[in-house]
């Protein structure tokens, strides 16, 4: 069972982009802190982007995730996917494009 935030929650969606820290490279998708249910998702991701295609939400995914570094000293994160009981680990909500 899965606790999905309300649809009256604020989402913040944030770019899902390859690895490199310009922000100029190929956008994979989009993602959100938490577990939120699809539907609002999909709402806040195409009002505050605007995709060329509207998601759907039968794409959207719920995972848990991990951040770290790309290099030491570097303000570049980068993303694995994880299992729930690992320390660090946090759920999000994504969608690839």
């Amino acid at each position: 069972m899965q606790c999905l935030k309300p649809l009256t929650a604020s989402i913040e969606i944030q770019e899902l982009r390859e690895v490199g820290c310009d922000w100029s490279g190929d956008l994979f998708g989009y993602f959100a802190a938490s577990h939120y249910d699809p539907v609002a998702f999909i709402q806040a991701v195409n009002a505050e982007y605007d995709p060329d295609s509207p998601v759907e939400s039968g794409q959207v995914r719920h995972e848990f995730w991990m951040e770290y570094s790309l290099e030491v000293d570097s303000d570049c994160n980068c993303f694995r996917k994880c299992k729930a009981d690992i320390e660090g680990a946090f759920a999000v909500t994504y969608i690839e494009i």
